[in-house]
């Protein structure tokens, strides 16, 4: 038989982001966990060339300044389609 009463089974252990982290730490944490899992905070940006292209050829230029944009992650800075 099992020798410990734990019956084969690996000691249990509490997570290591969890141990010895501040509040912060743990909040922090919680964040990067979203984008990992894909639920990223998008941000969108705008070129420089497409803004002057939009002010400078107004009516058309809005195409300029809508291809010229760049998602990327609030959080952990990654570029999202």
């Amino acid at each position: 038989g099992a020798v410990g009463g734990m019956g084969g089974y690996p000691p249990t252990q509490s997570p290591p982001m969890m141990t010895g982290m501040t509040p912060g730490q743990q909040y922090q944490q919680q964040l990067m966990d979203m984008c990992a899992s894909g639920n990223h905070d998008v941000t969108t940006k705008y070129g420089i060339a497409g803004i002057i292209t939009a002010v400078v050829c107004f009516p058309c230029g809005l195409i300029c300044l809508f291809m010229d944009t760049e998602k990327r992650c609030a959080r952990c800075g990654v570029r999202v389609a």
